[in-house]
């Protein structure tokens, strides 16, 4: 029972017409494949992009917070190398110290300042921080030596107000005694340390 040759024939070309007016009822408003979706894309994107944002926030923030902790350890580190056991006697001992440092990345000045000394400069630094550059000047001089003032530095490092008002900087102090010919005194070693 096979339908006649030209009712099949009228039957595909209905079938096609009605096609086509569907294809192009579509392809009136169609924008591609990807037009169907953005609707859907914009929040995904949106999201993405806070998701990353707050990632980058977060590592800056953490390696500033570690680039701080790390020039804490490290002033620390000239701090209890400088100080030894507390009593300073002679010059050399201080000098080998001061030598055998190895901290990369941190300029530092340490120093030993009499307490009567360094009680002035803090109360005038509390005012005006720059002013811890004067503790240069009163670092303690051994047998009244020039060539024996207990002062450490990374190189010929100049420390000037400039320098720490342009950078970050921790300041130590401890306590240490100081032997002179005559008596045994209470001094103070501070450490001033900025990173490069």
């Amino acid at each position: 029972m096979l339908e006649p040759l030209d009712k099949v024939l009228s039957n595909r070309v209905s079938r096609s017409n009605t096609r086509s007016r569907r294809g192009r009822a579509k392809t009136a408003g169609y924008i591609g494949p990807i037009g169907d979706d953005i609707p859907s894309l914009i929040p995904i994107i949106v999201g993405l992009v806070l998701f990353f944002s707050a990632f980058a926030f977060a590592l800056n923030e953490f390696n500033g917070r570690t680039q701080s902790f790390a020039a804490d350890r490290d002033a620390l580190i000239i701090a209890n190398s400088l100080k030894g056991s507390n009593y300073i006697s002679q010059y050399a001992p201080f000098d080998v110290a001061c030598k055998s440092l190895r901290v990369r990345g941190l300029h530092y000045v340490a120093g030993v300042v009499q307490n009567s000394a360094w009680q002035s400069l803090l109360t005038s630094t509390s005012n005006d921080p720059t002013r811890l550059t004067d503790i240069a000047q009163n670092f303690f001089q051994l047998n009244n030596d020039p060539a024996q003032t207990l002062k450490c530095t990374l190189g010929e490092t100049e420390f000037t107000p400039e320098l720490l008002q342009t950078r970050s900087y921790v300041v130590l102090t401890f306590p240490v005694a100081l032997e002179l010919p005559q008596a045994v005194v209470s001094a103070t070693l501070v450490v001033v340390a900025w990173r490069i």
